[in-house]
């Protein structure tokens, strides 16, 4: 079954020109000669089942004669007997001639009774065949020579729905809804055909009837004939009118036999089927452009799409196209899981860019004419690295002879006790909300930076906005401010709650950190209006954790004077391979 599906599937077949009767037959096979065979085959066989439809009626009709024959052969060796036994009992050795003129008189009319006997019968005969309960099974003899054209077309229309029940069953069910009308279709037809068989009888039994009269009136105006030859004549008539029907039976069954010898295929072949030697598939020019096609566009497609829904932000051109904010520094990925990178003997890259951001920073706080500078620290949303950008920048302002305190004014969600592995001391909640606390006892210090003093957040407070509205924190800024050379901030988002809106005006500048591979490039029109509207002093960004990787650079020279990426000179620069290069 699978193979006559995929066969089929592959064989169309389309008219030449449109309304032509002509048929182009078409298939597509890996194998020339057996895609020719199947064509070729494929024709034989329709128009063998051509025939056999065409044969199964000739068949039936020749059948039907032969059935009818035998029957008439019987009544025509009566008849034969019975002439035989009447010239017997009567002793008629011959006719005299007044007899045979008789005779000659009522041949035409004998001939003509012959005629509507050979139709009578053949309609009884056929009468008799729809009749019986069988014939819904089987198709009407034809070519009978049936005079009455309604007689042909009722028996061509039978036999046709016929055949198309019977191809119909090899393939449905009884219930099935086409086989179920055409049973209905032949049970009308057969209907049909009864119904025009009763008029065309009694027609002919009219007919008959006067043929007769009219032989009688004729033979009887001849007186001179004896009795006994009368009789005889009466025997003769009957004997040649059997033997007329006969021989016509015997006509048409030769004229079957003809057209089952010699029935014609419903199609011509005008070409036999026929394959170029030249391969139709596969098209290998097509196949190779659209291997080159697919290979260009799916890496490429690939890096489209990936960069079209990609809205992370990894680098400091990503920053730059997007919004005019300065630019202070970059803080590459670290290789160590400590919270402070930086110290007086570590020489990583991200020290070093620690140290790079502070001497940025002398570009800047040069234009603020104070001697202690405050700089805040904040992003957009948490998690882009705030605490660890604060501490880090607080170490490395202390390592260079500096007094800096660092402060943690994110009250919401204090990180600074937890990166330092601190105790949870007293804070600026517990100073601003208590104010026999002074500032010296909240203070502590951690080991190897003695000029960095801290002071945590403390404990979290119910009402974060209206504590950092208070006087306390206006003393506290000018208490800290007397006694340090840096003061920097760990502040609360700005995109998430007011905070640090509110304290902004003790700052001298801010340090806005954005996380490469983290924050979103549509978050970044956030520090853009910031700057913009000038709500926050001195903004300039950070970029935090950036992969050093991402831009080829595996490497870098610490035998040298070399500070990583993007910080100072002597920089190993590691070429990424071609295929990094093409698809960066």
């Amino acid at each position: 079954n699978s193979v006559i599906n995929q066969l089929k599937s592959n064989i169309k077949i389309t008219p030449l020109k449109d309304q032509s009767s002509v048929l182009l037959l078409k298939i597509n096979d890996p194998v020339l000669k057996k895609g020719e065979d199947i064509l070729n085959e494929l024709v034989k066989q329709y128009n063998l089942d051509a025939i056999s439809d065409k044969n199964q009626i000739s068949q039936n009709t020749k059948d039907f004669i032969d059935d009818r024959l035998r029957k008439i052969k019987s009544d025509l060796f009566l008849i034969d007997d019975k002439v035989k036994d009447f010239k017997d009992s009567k002793d008629i050795t011959g006719l005299s001639e007044e007899f045979s003129l008789t005779l000659g008189t009522l041949k035409e009319t004998n001939q003509r009774i012959s005629l509507v006997r050979t139709q009578i019968s053949l309609v009884n005969w056929i009468k008799d065949l729809l009749v019986e309960k069988s014939t819904t099974d089987q198709m009407l003899p034809t070519s009978l020579g049936f005079e009455y054209s309604s007689i042909t077309n009722g028996i061509n229309n039978f036999n046709e729905l016929i055949l198309l029940r019977d191809k119909a069953s090899l393939n449905a069910g009884p219930k099935n809804p086409i086989l179920m009308q055409l049973e209905s279709q032949i049970a009308s037809a057969k209907s049909n055909l009864l119904s025009s068989l009763s008029p065309i009888l009694k027609s002919l039994d009219i007919q008959l009837k006067d043929l007769n009269k009219e032989a009688n009136t004729a033979l009887s105006s001849v007186k001179s004939i004896p009795t006994t030859e009368r009789g005889f004549i009466d025997i003769a008539r009957e004997q040649e009118i059997i033997a007329s029907l006969y021989q016509y039976l015997l006509k048409k069954k030769e004229e079957t036999e003809i057209s089952l010898a010699v029935t014609v295929p419903n199609a011509k072949i005008i070409d036999v089927a026929y394959g170029s030697k030249i391969p139709i598939a596969p098209n290998r020019q097509t196949i190779y452009l659209m291997a080159l096609f697919i290979g260009l566009l799916l890496p490429f497609g690939f890096v489209f799409i990936h960069n079209f829904l990609d809205n992370k932000v990894y680098s400091k051109d990503d920053i730059s196209k997007i919004i005019s904010v300065p630019f202070l520094g970059i803080v590459p990925s670290s290789d160590v899981a400590e919270s402070i990178v930086v110290n007086s003997n570590d020489r990583t890259s991200t020290s070093e860019a620690f140290r790079l951001i502070r001497a940025n920073l002398n570009f800047i706080i040069p234009k603020i004419n104070k001697v202690s500078k405050t700089i805040f620290v904040t992003s957009t949303t948490s998690g882009e690295g705030k605490s660890f950008i604060s501490i880090n920048t607080a170490a490395a302002l202390a390592l260079s002879g500096n007094k800096v305190l660092l402060m943690g004014m994110d009250l919401r969600a204090p990180k600074i006790n937890k990166y330092l592995n601190a105790p949870k001391n007293k804070g600026i909640t517990n100073y601003i909300s208590d104010s026999k606390l002074i500032f010296d006892e909240l203070k502590f210090k951690i080991p190897n930076i003695e000029s960095l003093d801290i002071l945590s957040s403390g404990v979290i407070p119910p009402n974060p906005s209206e504590l950092l509205t208070t006087d306390r924190v206006e003393f506290l800024f000018l208490e800290v401010k007397q006694k340090y050379d840096f003061i920097v901030v760990d502040t609360a988002p700005v995109n998430l709650v007011s905070d640090t809106l509110l304290i902004a005006k003790y700052a001298d500048m801010f340090m806005y950190v954005v996380r490469a591979n983290y924050s979103d490039k549509r978050s970044l029109v956030v520090p853009q209006e910031l700057y913009k509207e000038n709500k926050l002093p001195n903004i300039a960004i950070v970029l935090n954790d950036f992969d050093r990787r991402r831009d080829g650079y595996s490497g870098y020279d610490y035998d040298g004077y070399g500070y990583g990426y993007g910080y100072g000179y002597g920089a190993t620069e590691v070429k990424k391979p071609w295929y990094r290069r093409i698809f960066s």
